[in-house]
């Protein structure tokens, strides 16, 4: 997939300053360490040597340079071998003056030999979605900001449940998290738990995509038709988790109708999650939608069935 180049700086900064910041700690590691503890400073200089004699070994091009440098990485992987005795011996843990880099893999360059790491790829599709949601006209909100004082009996137990619920799945958000529809009359709270959830799992790290379906399909309209160079469907199937606000106000077609399926089917196939909000009841999304559409929504999501009274009619009847 392509990237825009502000997409692409980005990710490359993240990258550069999380391996400068592993070898910042790595190198106060063992300056703290060594001076601290002077046998495990003798270990420190014979691994930090060892690169230095490898390198003079292959320059002097001696008979015996394989021999030597065998030699070298035996006496290497021993010396790491005391370095690490001595650790546990001094409380720490084995690896505690192994260089902390965030991937491993590629040890935080990016790339592994010349192909990038997912870490890379990852961090792509996170600030590439990032920017997508700059044009969502929605504000994030927090679940403080949901109050079950406008709920009264019956209600307000379901809506307790339902906010804890959505408290808890933000809480424990993973890759691998159910799907949600939040069902309900216009003015519950669907749109403001929505976005607290957004919120809340977007602070963890993860890439969420957020807006209405009418703002994301007016995107992925225009990018079929070629007025756009963006990829939005794309980002939409491949984001951590995906929040469709309003389904149903959309303009219904054969090419948004498919286009809903294609990021609901994809999402499903990737098993990964995604949350729709509607007004409508599910008989009116049968109405609705095609066949396909509704058996991925009834069978693969956790419905919350959201009550009460208007919310805005209510605040605004009270001032």
């Amino acid at each position: 997939m392509k990237y825009n180049e502000n997409v692409y700086l980005r990710a490359e900064n993240t990258i550069t300053s999380r391996r400068l910041n592993a070898q910042a700690i790595h190198e106060q590691r063992i300056y703290e360490l060594s001076e601290k503890y002077p046998e495990l400073r003798k270990v420190n200089d014979k691994i930090s040597n060892a690169l230095s004699e490898m390198i003079d070994a292959i320059e002097l091009k001696r008979d015996n340079t394989k021999e030597l440098i065998e030699k070298i990485g035996e006496s290497n992987l021993t010396a790491q071998n005391q370095r690490k005795q001595l650790l546990v011996g001094f409380g720490y843990d084995a690896d505690y003056l192994d260089t902390p880099y965030t991937c491993r893999k590629c040890k935080d360059t990016g790339y592994i030999e010349g192909i990038r790491c997912e870490c890379f790829e990852e961090l792509l599709r996170k600030y590439a979605v990032e920017e997508l949601n700059n044009d969502c006209a929605i504000t994030l909100k927090d679940f403080d900001d949901f109050s079950l004082d406008y709920y009264s009996g019956s209600d307000k137990e379901r809506m307790a449940r339902i906010l804890t619920m959505c408290r808890n799945y933000a809480e424990n958000f993973s890759k691998s998290s159910s799907s949600l529809l939040f069902i309900g009359n216009t003015g519950l709270g669907k749109t403001l738990l929505s976005s607290a959830i957004a919120k809340s799992v977007f602070s963890k790290g993860f890439s969420v995509a957020f807006d209405s379906i009418t703002g994301f399909l007016r995107k992925i309209e225009a990018e079929h038709f070629g007025r756009s160079n963006e990829n939005t469907l794309n980002l939409l199937t491949t984001a951590d988790l995906v929040i469709l606000d309003d389904l149903g106000s959309e303009f219904s077609s054969s090419f948004t109708q498919s286009a809903i399926y294609d990021i609901l089917n994809t999402r499903i196939s990737r098993e990964l999650p995604t949350i729709i909000s509607t007004n409508y009841s599910f008989t009116e999304l049968r109405e609705k939608y095609n066949e396909r559409i509704i058996s991925r929504i009834d069978g693969e999501y956790i419905h919350l069935n959201f009550c009460g009274s208007d919310i805005r009619r209510i605040k605004k009847n009270s001032i």
